[in-house]
């Protein structure tokens, strides 16, 4: 493709339809906002995504076997104390 087109901006941006399609984004796109620049990506769908692998949950149901024993004082009671600092 290698099209450039220079536009003064007033009110909005229209991209067309043919420009999309060439650049292979598809019909749903991502739009990602920086300083200075916007960047249009093709949107990843859910049927995309990889699936969880089941050994996740086997490791995080680990994560509690190390821990000190009784290190923390009612810690059910003041949990909102202990992991963000707040009293409850």
């Amino acid at each position: 493709m290698g099209d450039k087109l220079i536009i003064d901006v007033t009110k909005g941006v229209w991209i067309d339809q043919r420009w999309l399609q060439e650049a292979g984004l598809g019909p749903r796109l991502q739009i990602e906002m920086k300083k200075g620049e916007i960047c249009i990506k093709p949107a990843i769908d859910s049927d995309e995504v990889k699936e969880i692998s089941p050994n996740g949950w086997d490791v995080f149901k680990t994560l509690g076997d190390n821990a000190p024993i009784g290190s923390l004082k009612n810690a059910s009671k003041h949990h909102d104390k202990y992991l963000y600092g707040k009293n409850s």
